[in-house]
């Protein structure tokens, strides 16, 4: 979903995968960090949430993940609304 919310422009992505487990929540934003992926058991590079934190931060905005009551996650992206 995406929605404007006065100053600002929120966009959600939810999915239906696992979720993050606990004992990785704090930790999925730090570089080079991965879990294994699901279908595969391989991991990536551990560099796309932390590119995606930063940019958005360099932007004004921020990114955040949370699992999903019953089963998946939300991605958040946060900017600034400046039109």
């Amino acid at each position: 979903t995406c929605k404007r919310d006065g100053a600002r422009i929120e966009l959600c992505i939810d999915d239906e995968g696992p979720g993050i487990p606990e004992f990785a929540r704090s930790r999925v934003f730090e570089k080079f960090f991965s879990l294994e992926r699901p279908e595969t058991g391989k991991k990536s590079t551990g560099l796309g949430l932390n590119f995606a934190k930063e940019v958005a931060a360099l932007h004004g905005g921020s990114v955040d993940i949370n699992n999903l009551p019953e089963r998946g996650l939300r991605a958040r992206l946060v900017l600034p609304a400046w039109l």
